[in-house]
């Protein structure tokens, strides 16, 4: 886990910026679907765990949670620190998914974090340990689902670029970044692959979060994509009960659950 956190570090210390639709709380509208509405927030004690640079920490705080306690592991809590100061109620905590505190929460959210675990049980049991009776586990991550053909291009790319200094993985994800531009162009006529992700998600970025998008998707040392069985057996195994999932523009789960206990795994 170490050399992931270490990527992540690396990639958060360079790109430090959260910009315009990229940060807006519109992004949550399909993370969330059918699962959580934006005004369940309101007044409510939450955790960020894998929080980054603050990107979801800052629309929690803009919708109204009366806490947030932004847990990362990486040497970009410092960026975080930089991009939270001032917010009412936000505080940040050096730590992994597995070291989140115990009984504090009303929801304990892992937005495109668990996929880069390798213990991911392990972590989920923690975040559930985490939540206070009737509190709720968000979890977002990449999904098999639609993307076979996705994979069977940027897993072989990603054996190689993960290899890559900063400065070559930043100039090959800008290049990256116009043809995939074009592809979401295309996307808006065409029935292509991945087209729902791509007009209701990539299109609306600017050049820079395209760019961050792209890094994402080629820096880290591991990456799992999980199918719809393989999470619910998952969360299963680590003490959930109440799973419901949301396919999030046709290429990622979004899962709400809550925590019954390692007992019940």
């Amino acid at each position: 886990m170490t050399g992931t956190i270490s990527d992540f570090g690396e990639q958060w210390t360079h790109y430090t910026e959260n910009r315009d639709f990229y940060a807006s709380t519109e992004v949550l509208d399909s993370l969330f679907g059918p699962l959580l509405a934006k005004e369940d927030l309101a007044g409510k004690d939450l955790a960020d765990v894998g929080a980054g640079t603050g990107r979801y920490t800052r629309m929690f705080h803009e919708l109204g949670a009366a806490s947030v306690l932004a847990v990362e592991p990486s040497d970009a809590v410092e960026v975080l620190e930089r991009n939270t100061a001032g917010l009412e109620g936000v505080t940040c905590l050096r730590a992994t998914a597995d070291e989140t505190p115990p009984d504090r929460f009303d929801w304990v959210f892992c937005i495109g974090v668990l996929q880069f675990i390798p213990d991911a049980e392990k972590a989920l049991a923690a975040m559930g340990r985490g939540l206070r009776p009737g509190g709720r586990l968000f979890v977002w991550v990449y999904g098999k689902e639609g993307n076979r053909l996705y994979l069977a291009l940027v897993r072989p790319l990603r054996a190689i670029t993960r290899r890559l200094p900063h400065r070559l993985l930043d100039l090959l994800a800008g290049t990256l970044a116009y043809p995939a531009g074009w592809y979401a162009a295309l996307c808006r006529a065409l029935p292509l692959p991945m087209r729902e992700y791509m007009r209701g998600y990539y299109s609306r970025l600017d050049h820079y979060s395209r760019k961050l998008v792209i890094y994402d998707q080629l820096n880290p040392t591991l990456a799992r994509y999980y199918d719809r069985r393989e999470l619910e057996a998952l969360f299963d195994r680590s003490g959930f009960t109440d799973v419901r999932l949301h396919h999030r523009l046709g290429s990622s789960w979004s899962v709400v659950a809550r925590f019954a206990g390692e007992e019940s795994g």
